[in-house]
């Protein structure tokens, strides 16, 4: 994700500034920024690269002032520049803003800005903040404009974006003044008596103050400097009301590298519990990309997913979608796609990669290209090389993922293969508001899963075996194989996904005392749901250990860790949760190194 860091006081902001951005490096980025009133005058500094190399290129601590905002950004919207990077501007130069979010209406916002001859310098979708701002001013129609008419002014065009935002406004006509507004992404205010900071977690300002007040969602906060004091006012937008005094400030025991995961004990953890944010930004990013995908999905015979690991996974689950449309996308190996794949003219071609780098997958998709075929990638990396190669690209808008293991991109892939499944719906005249209202409830049974962490760290613990099967039918299939990837990757004992109907040839003879299994039972909606249940009886009966992830109560198994009852068509976002958590906590009972887990990277670019 972006960083965010801003700060209102009587010290030189851009040292602030600087350090604040460096402490924001762990969350990853391609480009960064300051914003600085500085007298006069509003002072933007930023560039593409690395924090050091942009402040020392563009000498960010020569301006002086003392306040200002300053970002770190990962590309969602426009390709690795200096004009992409923030912060973004209004036409006059006055009003500045970072951003970290997605801003899902921001094309008819700008097509209705450019209509009112507003000027655009950047292809992101925060540009179009600072514009709005400025033309809610412009409609007063004053000469010169009070803090009250410009605090107004900022509410209203806030109100008019869709999407997920944490945002900095900065004006240098009120130097004693900045304003930050939170819509599901994170933001935090941390206070002292003579200076406030603003921050998108807690490490960009933790030097400085351990005071902190978390905000909440459509809370707009107002930073005031009178004299040598700083004050802060809370207004909450969707309530329409001053909630200040329900903001409860508490006092941070952290260190910095604590502060870093979040109070975590590790960032695999971490990127865990920020799933229900991820999914609330996948949900909205690269509208027009998967409208246009889509179409092509629907256009061209065959269709292939080529990934490996757990973006694989992810394309089986895609798959499953696809089938219950009549429409056959075919999931594949990518390092073996060169051997089996039959591409031609009528082909199109999905990779899909976190980071757009993986070797295989990148092999794939020149492969297909050499054949004429169309091809597209679900990216996590703007710039990376398969956005370079292929005709269109999807970003996943998860953020950087520091563990090894991947988690929250796994769930981010999977919104966007969901989105794909509901808009190719849409185009060929089915009706998917059922799955559509769906996208707004699954980070609630997200978080409901996570909430249930310490029964599910319970039962990691109640595992004792050397070996371990994870066992599914349908479309929660490749999630049994995902969980199981989960598994051995990091507690570094032998796990083995499979479907249950696949145990009676040949694998049940395996099972003893050795040998767990962990059962994803399907929704009880499911027509699968009494095969799954059959398939434990007979583990059962020959004397293994079950662990069921279950809507409902299954008698016969030794532990159940039960998650909402949903449509089977959502199931998967609620399963891997719990594969990724039971493979988390058995790993650090058994000390693995659970960031870092051995003899594997983050991105496989060898073959």
């Amino acid at each position: 994700m972006c960083g965010i860091i801003g700060y209102l006081g009587n010290r030189k902001v851009s040292e602030i500034l600087l350090k604040g951005l460096k402490r924001l490096e762990y969350r990853g980025y391609d480009s960064c920024g300051i914003g600085v009133v500085d007298g006069d005058k509003l002072i933007i500094k930023k560039g593409a690269g690395k924090v050091d190399e942009v402040s020392k290129r563009e000498n960010f601590l020569e301006v002086e002032g003392k306040v200002g905002i300053g970002h770190s950004r990962w590309a969602t919207h426009g390709s690795i520049t200096k004009e992409n990077a923030h912060p973004h501007t209004d036409c006059k130069g006055e009003i500045a803003v970072v951003h970290n979010g997605i801003i899902s209406n921001y094309r008819e916002l700008k097509e209705e800005l450019i209509k009112e001859e507003h000027t655009f310098k950047s292809q992101t979708d925060t540009e179009v903040i600072p514009h709005l701002i400025e033309n809610e001013i412009r409609k007063l129609d004053k000469p010169q404009i009070s803090q009250e008419d410009y605090i107004n002014a900022v509410k209203r065009a806030i109100k008019r974006l869709e999407g997920t935002y944490a945002l900095l406004v900065l004006n240098k006509n009120f130097p004693d003044l900045l304003l930050g507004v939170r819509n599901e992404n994170p933001l935090l205010l941390g206070v002292k008596e003579d200076e406030c900071f603003l921050g998108s977690d807690i490490s960009a300002f933790l030097e400085w103050t351990k005071e902190v007040v978390p905000l909440e969602e459509g809370d707009m906060v107002v930073l005031k400097r009178e004299g040598d004091k700083v004050s802060y006012s809370i207004y909450n937008l969707r309530e329409n009301r001053d909630v200040s005094s329900n903001r409860k400030k508490i006092t941070i025991e952290w260190d910095i590298e604590t502060a870093e995961k979040g109070g975590y004990e590790h960032f695999m953890l971490k990127e865990i519990m920020e799933e229900p944010e991820v999914i609330k930004n996948s949900a909205k990013v690269s509208k027009e990309e998967i409208e246009e995908l889509a179409r092509c999905i629907r256009d061209y015979s065959r269709v292939y997913i080529v990934a490996m690991g757990t973006s694989l996974h992810a394309g089986m689950v895609g798959e499953y979608w696809f089938s219950k449309l009549n429409k056959l996308v075919i999931p594949c190996d990518a390092s073996e796609f060169l051997v089996k794949g039959i591409v031609d003219e009528d082909t199109l071609v999905i990779g899909i990669t976190q980071s757009g780098e993986t070797y295989d997958t990148i092999r794939a998709i020149r492969y297909a290209k050499s054949k004429g075929a169309k091809t597209a990638t679900i990216v996590n990396v703007l710039g990376s090389t398969a956005t370079r190669i292929s005709d269109i690209t999807v970003m996943m808008g998860a953020g950087i993922e520091i563990a090894v293991c991947a988690t929250k991109t796994y769930l981010s892939q999977l919104m966007i293969l969901y989105r794909l499944f509901i808009e190719y719906g849409k185009i060929i005249g089915k009706d998917m508001e059922v799955f559509e209202r769906e996208i707004e409830r699954i980070p609630g049974y997200i978080k409901e899963i996570l909430n249930n962490r310490d029964t599910i760290k319970k039962v990691s613990e109640s595992l004792k075996a050397k070996n371990y099967l994870f066992i599914s039918k349908g479309i929660n299939l490749p999630n049994a194989l995902e969980g199981a990837l989960k598994f051995k990757e990091i507690t570094y004992l032998h796990a083995e996904g499979m479907s249950s109907g696949f145990l009676k040839h040949g694998t049940i003879s395996l099972i003893d005392e050795n040998m767990d299994t962990v059962a994803l039972v399907p929704p009880s909606s499911s027509n699968l749901f009494r095969s799954v249940v059959s398939n434990i009886e007979e583990i059962k009966a020959r004397g293994g250990k079950v662990v069921a992830i279950s809507p409902v109560e299954i008698e016969v198994v030794d532990h159940l860790i039960e998650i909402p009852d949903v449509l089977e068509e959502v199931s998967p976002f609620l399963y891997a949760p719990v594969c990724q958590l039971l493979a988390y906590y058995k790993a650090v009972e058994l000390g693995r190194d659970v960031d870092k887990p051995r003899g594997l990277a983050k991105s496989v670019t060898v073959e």
